[in-house]
């Protein structure tokens, strides 16, 4: 009996996809290195018999990529990738996500798992100049009680002092486009009567656990808080 093969049309790539694709082949393989200088466009347009349009619209594609970097009256030239660059690339589907309130939900859930394993490995593997460090945040956190504006600063350098322990561009990356994007949430909430002394109160006990080491107690109190400030958001949005 013979088998059916479901329909599968090949899709074909547009000029400027496959010229993209070779250029980053060629990166992927050496042949093209961080700070290379990539060929004028006349160059490029011979080397792969394609239109000056199909270049440019290739080159803009790597530079979305974080690949290349491209400045007028220059030519492009390689770069090296960064998470920054990665994190980047969602901004305009997130922004679309979050106006709707189930996108809210999804990204307060997201950022809860995220922190929740940030806080749980600073308290695991903090050294003694990241719990200073952290203790410096606290006290300007503190310092900044009535008056909005610097606690939300002092807030959002607080959980960051936090994301980077692990020494990881990428989860620091993650992390500073995540308060980025819910920062609608952190000011809403903050204006709720008593938010800014029990944020406050609650960075307090989350640092503690941290200094002690105490992972489970760390994981408690971040996972508190956060409730606590999306309880506050919610309560602001129905209001």
């Amino acid at each position: 009996m013979e088998s059916s093969i479901p329909s599968q049309p090949i899709r074909r790539k547009k000029l400027y996809e496959e010229v993209a694709s070779r250029l980053e082949s060629m990166m992927l393989s050496g042949a093209l290195r961080p700070g290379d200088t990539l060929p004028p466009e006349r160059e490029l347009m011979d080397t792969f018999q394609v239109g000056r349009s199909s270049i440019r619209e290739a080159l803009f594609a790597l530079q979305k990529m974080g690949l290349v970097v491209i400045r007028n009256g220059e030519r492009a030239y390689v770069t090296r990738p960064s998470a920054d660059a990665l994190v980047g690339e969602l901004s305009g589907a997130v922004r679309h996500l979050l106006s709707t309130a189930e996108g809210v939900r999804d990204f307060q859930q997201a950022r809860t798992m995220h922190e929740i394993s940030l806080v749980r490995y600073a308290a695991s593997h903090a050294s003694d100049d990241d719990i200073v460090t952290l203790g410096a945040a606290l006290e300007a956190n503190r310092k900044a009680l009535g008056n909005a504006a610097e606690f939300t600063r002092t807030d959002v350098e607080f959980h960051l002092a936090i994301a980077r322990i692990p020494d990881n561009p990428i989860f620091l990356a993650l992390h500073t486009a995540m308060a980025r994007w819910l920062e609608e949430q952190r000011a809403t909430s903050l204006q709720s009567a008593g938010a800014e002394q029990a944020a406050f109160q609650a960075h307090s006990r989350i640092y503690s656990a941290i200094a002690a080491h105490q992972p489970d107690a760390a994981e408690a109190a971040m996972l508190a808080h956060l409730r606590e400030v999306e309880s506050h958001y919610w309560a602001a949005k129905n209001a």
